[in-house]
């Protein structure tokens, strides 16, 4: 088994609740539920991870932050580990697609362009933006080069948790490792879940994708 990048989304927010479209950095924090949320995919991953050895880092968004901080104290609980001896480090880059003129919207118009806009990230369609917002390639220039520095610092059996936000995840995992876009767009990415990539020494764009979400993944499919 080779080193593995675990995408993982945060937990639930304010801005989830009310559906605002929340891309900008600071953003909301997460509600009791996404608290809690992000202490059991702390205890899931301490089980998935098993012996391996592992490194954590979070985007600078709060939400993702705070899903790091508490997945961190619920896996030191989890196995009898002194408080705070896993370290959090952020990451730049690995934020929110920007939503440009819809931010903080929540109108089923701002939704229905959102959906769509979606669709052309994973498609490849450079012309696919919300006005005055980031296009795939925008997002690809920041994300790729701070997933691709990880992954050179991974060990053969080592893993890396980066909690990030749903709609980056799914397009960065998308161009990563060239999966199917009907297959991404269709994949909604829930609270606190998750993808799971391997580099194998390989460039981006050919990394193989093991999970999506609850989905576990034929290998031959990633490429």
């Amino acid at each position: 088994m080779s080193g593995r990048i675990i995408l993982l989304r945060h937990g639930q927010t304010f801005s989830n609740i009310q559906r605002m479209l929340d891309t900008r950095p600071p953003g909301a924090e997460l509600t009791e539920r996404g608290r809690a949320q992000a202490q059991g995919v702390g205890k899931e991953l301490t089980a998935l991870t098993g012996d391996r050895p592992f490194k954590i880092y979070s985007s600078v968004a709060l939400r993702a932050q705070q899903t790091a901080q508490l997945a961190a104290r619920s896996w030191e609980q989890t196995r009898g580990l002194p408080a705070h001896d896993i370290a959090v480090s952020l990451l730049s880059g690995i934020h929110e697609v920007f939503a440009g003129d819809l931010e903080m919207s929540n109108s089923e118009d701002s939704h229905r362009e959102y959906m769509v806009t979606l669709r052309g990230w994973l498609d490849g369609d450079a012309g696919a933006r919300m006005p005055g917002g980031e296009n795939y390639l925008d997002l690809l220039a920041r994300y790729r080069p701070t997933l691709e520095s990880v992954a050179h610092t991974l060990d053969a059996e080592e893993d890396a948790i980066i909690v990030s936000h749903g709609a980056a995840i799914r397009v960065a995992t998308c161009h990563a490792t060239g999966i199917d876009a009907d297959f991404a767009f269709s994949g909604y990415m829930p609270n606190c879940r998750f993808t799971i990539m391997e580099p194998r020494g390989r460039d981006f764009g050919q990394w193989t994708l093991t999970r999506w979400a609850d989905t576990e993944m034929d290998p031959g499919r990633a490429n």
